[in-house]
């Protein structure tokens, strides 16, 4: 500091003034800077370092990841396919319905259908149109589901996670699979133009089974209970919804309108027959869906596409599909999975027939084996057994004794020990007080000698 105000000195001519006004101000500016100094342990300023570097890398880290997904997006956006989505979703503005649940009420065909006009094996028995029920069918699949009910409008990102899962592409047979077989069916919950089918589809179940529709609702007097109790001929409405979702779930959804929505999300435009026509890649099909809901007018806050919007955008398409549909090719293409139930019966029938025959065989078998063991046994064979048995009742006579001999022995130990107990505690005479005396003297004197001894090593050890 001395060589330091010294240089000051010489550089400004001597002038002392300046250069302890100089010194002041930099003493001020440090006072400022650190008023009150905290003293802190090595422990805690380490922590405290770890955490300010965490904070730092998980910042880089954020940072790093939007630039990748900006870079993504706008890569995306640049891309031919991104184009093409856009230039197939201009179509697709519809207007829906108004919802009027105030004007109109839920229940109309309550008590007016009967099981007498109802003719066939399953739901609707042709009182709705085939492509429309289809579409039902799929939409109810599709949707959010609200389990056990109903299910609402579609999300896309939900549908492309269950669908998808985390794989990046799928072939057509895996989206089959999963759309029939990991989704289930759930009844649109919110709809005007399948309003009146969900009705209908729920008071034909309940036609055809001969039931009465009871209220939920339990009597006055029962308070404590929650369920009604039914009686045979009774239902209630949450009962036979839950039933018409497994029914439906188990009919499985039209080949063509599979392939109507496969084609419907995938966007590729190649030839036929190739690798990447039955491939559906997930980015894609997201960003139709996707575009598709935010085109959407009189969409609510956080709400997806709803059914009505679904069936106004399937409606042509999956008509002409339901037309050009080909039982024929259909069968020669997937003939193993149509006739997999009839293999499996064939199968288990010809297992039945194989196990009868063997039980057969094993019976004929085991009969002709005993006839060996018919023939006559010789006379000396017969006085083999009589002395085999004879010896074997003297061993087991020999191993008897053997073993009473050893509890005899056990006995008499334990008799000898008992005895020697008794005469430790008899009283002790004048003539043994006086041997033991002299006992005690002589062993106290052989103690003595075995430590003197012990000693004396000690001190020759040393």
């Amino acid at each position: 500091m001395l060589l330091t105000l010294g240089m000051v000195a010489l550089l400004l001519g001597g002038q002392q003034p300046c250069v302890s006004f100089f010194y002041e101000k930099t003493v001020l500016k440090k006072s400022m800077e650190y008023p009150f100094r905290v003293y802190v342990s090595k422990p805690a300023q380490k922590k405290s370092n770890q955490l300010k570097t965490k904070i730092i890398i998980n910042k880089r880290k954020k940072e790093e990841n939007e630039k990748k997904k900006s870079y993504y997006k706008n890569e995306f956006k640049s891309s031919p396919k991104y184009k093409m989505i856009e230039d197939i979703v201009e179509g697709y503005p519809y207007e829906l319905p108004p919802i009027s649940c105030e004007k109109e009420p839920f229940i109309l065909l309550k008590n007016k259908i009967k099981g007498e006009h109802l003719k066939g094996y399953e739901l609707p028995f042709g009182f709705i149109e085939p492509v429309k029920y289809e579409i039902l069918k799929l939409i109810g699949k599709i949707c959010d589901p609200f389990k056990p009910l109903c299910c609402y409008s579609l999300t896309p990102r939900l549908f492309i996670s269950k669908l998808f899962s985390n794989k990046y592409k799928i072939t057509y047979d895996e989206f089959c699979y999963k759309i029939e077989y990991k989704m289930t069916f759930y009844m649109p919950s919110y709809t005007e133009l399948y309003k009146y089918e969900k009705e209908l589809l729920w008071q034909q179940w309940i036609a055809v089974r001969n039931l009465k529709e009871v209220t939920p609702q339990t009597d006055i007097d029962d308070n404590n209970r929650v369920e009604r109790i039914l009686k045979e001929d009774e239902i209630t409405l949450p009962i036979v919804m839950l039933k018409v979702n497994s029914e439906i779930n188990n009919q499985g959804i039209h080949p063509s309108i599979l392939r109507m929505f496969f084609n419907f999300l995938n966007v590729s435009k190649n030839e036929k027959g190739t690798e990447e026509e039955n491939t559906l890649i997930r980015n894609y099909a997201f960003l139709k869906l996707e575009t598709i809901k935010n085109k959407i007018k009189n969409r609510d806050y956080l709400e997806g596409i709803r059914p009505d919007y679904l069936y106004l955008m399937f409606k042509e398409i999956a008509t002409k599909y339901y037309n050009d549909f080909n039982e024929k090719n259909f069968k020669k293409e997937y003939n193993d999975a149509i006739n997999y139930n009839d293999i499996r019966q064939k199968i288990i029938s010809q297992n039945s027939i194989y196990k009868k025959e063997r039980k057969l065989f094993s019976e004929q078998t085991k009969k002709t084996l005993l006839k060996f063991y018919d023939i006559q046994l010789p006379s000396f064979f017969n006085e083999y057994c009589k002395k085999k048995k004879e010896n074997y009742k003297l061993i087991q006579d020999k191993i008897g004794q053997m073993i009473q001999n050893k509890y005899k022995k056990r006995k008499q130990k334990r008799d000898n020990t008992t005895a020697t107990t008794t005469t430790e505690l008899a009283p002790v005479t004048q003539s043994e007080t006086s041997s033991i005396g002299d006992e005690y003297a002589i062993t106290t004197t052989t103690n003595e000698q075995t430590e003197t001894k012990k000693k004396k090593k000690k001190k020759k050890k040393k």
